[in-house]
């Protein structure tokens, strides 16, 4: 179920204290989430028979540190036998008097034993999982973990492109490669150290290049569903009010370029009678709109021409001058009620950018040139990650993925777990990337509704502040 938190909404917040039921919760900045939270792992301390049953996870070390000690305060004031008069002061008293209560049934000790309460970092959790089962995590000795991994992708991709003498398949898509960038070596090292960055999206989808068709209808289809989300968006962006105007406004354009016998873009709409559709087919419908309503820098036109469509007033006479002026007035009062819709208007120019729903024989060539290196360069960094005793958040997510085996053949490990936690809350669940992600899936697969386990997320899918870590927003979406 989904609960969204309102700074004073009560009710909602009292139920999101289920301790039985699973949530995820959409909380803004300054809604009190983390609060929330706290009372969330308070009621849930209250009725486990080990605290270390409940874990709470976020993204960083300050956060875990800052939440652990809210507990631990929380802990000391319920000691005291005067209730707070603020209302959801009262509620953290009541559920750490509860915390105490239960924490002397079964003798925890938790003031004694702090380090018992769960309440760390996603990588934290990774690296341990990973250390469990090095074998199985590919990792020997635990590996330092480096915030800036930078210098490893680039070593490993300049490894990569030093196999271009290679008379294997290494070295022939490597030259593939290069004479699509006019050789240039620093280009294509630059891309493979980027592609590295980002591998936890796309190594599953290349692993396996057994069906070359398949492979290009999979990639054809991704670009299409990129194109048409994208689309979809911007129709959902567009002022509705302004419709109207703008489709009369661009039917007199494009009606005096094809007059003029204009190869403009916008000529194109001449019959257009309301928004494109959300295909790839009409993207060139949408980049003569923004043509005609953008800079090239994709600013709100602040005057127009004949070359977009509205000849001057002073070269007709009469009538017809007075006429052209109109519509030119017509175009500048749009554009500037247009200013008020700015995620419109980043979107219509960023449909300028957007690909084509397929490939060309040319472009598909590269594509899988590009797909036969990567694993290649995925190799070479873990030789590096190896030699130097070292590894990105990406790896040591991977692995403890993989230290957990699948959902048919999970480890001892995975098992032991599912065994141990009880209860897991996500801090901030927004800032998942692929790879984290897999993993809490993972470590939830054999849950089932009603067995006991508790699922609890919190996060705004409208903020992710550390896209670094290659956070994927619509995570959020899919796991609620």
């Amino acid at each position: 179920m989904s609960v969204d938190v309102p700074i004073a909404d009560a009710a909602q917040r009292r139920r999101a204290l289920d301790w039985s039921a699973s949530f995820i919760v959409q909380a803004p900045a300054g809604s009190g989430k983390t609060e929330l939270l706290i009372q969330r792992l308070l009621a849930l301390l209250a009725h486990v028979d080990a605290p270390e049953e409940v874990v709470a996870l976020t993204f960083t070390r300050k956060a875990a540190g800052e939440m652990r000690s809210r507990v631990l305060q929380a802990l000391d004031a319920a000691a005291s036998t005067e209730s707070p008069e603020q209302a959801h002061a009262r509620v953290t008293w009541e559920l750490a008097r509860a915390v105490h209560t239960r924490d002397a049934q079964l003798g925890w000790g938790l003031r004694a034993s702090p380090n018992r309460l769960r309440v760390m970092t996603i990588d934290a959790l990774c690296a341990s999982l990973a250390r469990q089962r090095p074998v199985l995590s590919a990792f020997g000795a635990a590996p330092e973990t480096v915030a800036d991994a930078q210098p490893l992708y680039e070593e490993a991709a300049r490894r990569t492109l030093a196999m271009l003498e290679d008379r294997d398949e290494v070295g022939d898509a490597l030259g593939r490669l290069l004479r699509h960038v006019d050789n240039d070596a620093r280009a294509v090292q630059s891309l493979l150290a980027r592609m590295l960055q980002r591998r936890d999206q796309w190594l599953r989808h290349v692993a396996d290049r057994a069906s070359p068709r398949l492979e290009r209808e999979a990639l054809e289809a991704a670009l299409e569903r990129a194109v048409v989300d994208a689309l979809d968006a911007l129709c959902q962006l567009a002022p509705g009010d302004a419709c109207e105007e703008l489709f009369a406004l661009a039917r007199h354009a494009a009606g005096n370029l094809r007059a003029g016998g204009s190869a403009s873009a916008i000529a194109s709409l001449q019959d257009v009678a309301a928004l494109p559709a959300s295909r790839g087919d009409a993207l060139p419908q949408w980049r003569a709109l923004a043509e005609l309503l953008l800079t090239r820098e994709g600013e709100l036109r602040k005057t127009v021409d004949v070359r977009c469509g509205f000849p001057a007033a002073n070269g007709a006479k009469g009538e017809e001058a007075a006429l052209r002026k109109r519509w030119k007035e017509r175009m500048l009062v749009l554009l500037q009620g247009l200013a008020a819709h700015e995620g419109f208007v980043r979107a219509l120019h960023a449909a300028r950018g957007l690909p084509a729903g397929h490939y060309d024989d040319a472009q598909w060539a590269t594509v899988s040139a590009l797909t036969a290196l990567l694993p290649v360069a995925v190799a070479q960094l873990d030789v590096l990650f190896s030699e130097r005793g070292q590894a990105d958040f990406t790896a040591v997510s991977q692995g403890a993925s993989a230290a957990l085996g699948s959902d048919e053949a999970p480890t001892d490990l995975a098992l032991a777990l599912d065994y141990r936690i009880r209860h897991l809350l996500v801090d901030e669940f927004q800032d998942t990337s692929l790879a984290q992600y897999e993993l809490l899936r993972r470590l939830t697969a054999g849950w089932q509704p009603g067995d006991g386990r508790t699922l609890f997320l919190v996060g705004d899918p409208m903020q992710s502040i550390y896209r670094f870590r290659e956070a994927e927003v619509a995570l959020f979406l899919d796991a609620r």
